[in-house]
């Protein structure tokens, strides 16, 4: 398994994005990413794609945990408390 860590500061904070990348069998992209604030976990997000590099796919994925940031913060959610709370 491979991955990384990456930094986007938000509205509301800076927010941590932990990606970690499935290897497979016949090519292309596996990886789940956890996007964290506060040290909470907010959102798990996955993608596969058979036709993507792990470059591309890393990229990829890293760009849809903006958009689900950014998302969160336009909405005005109270991200001041974990998702799971929230659901509860």
């Amino acid at each position: 398994m491979d991955g990384g860590m990456h930094i986007h500061t938000g509205k509301t904070g800076v927010w941590t994005i932990s990606i970690l990348q499935e290897k497979v069998a016949h090519g292309g992209y596996s990886a789940s990413a956890e996007i964290n604030l506060k040290g909470q976990c907010r959102c798990k997000l996955v993608l596969a794609a058979p036709e993507l590099s792990a470059q591309a796919g890393q990229e990829k994925l890293k760009q849809k945990c903006i958009d689900w940031i950014n998302k969160e913060e336009a909405e005005g959610r109270d991200l001041s408390h974990s998702s799971e709370a929230e659901e509860a």
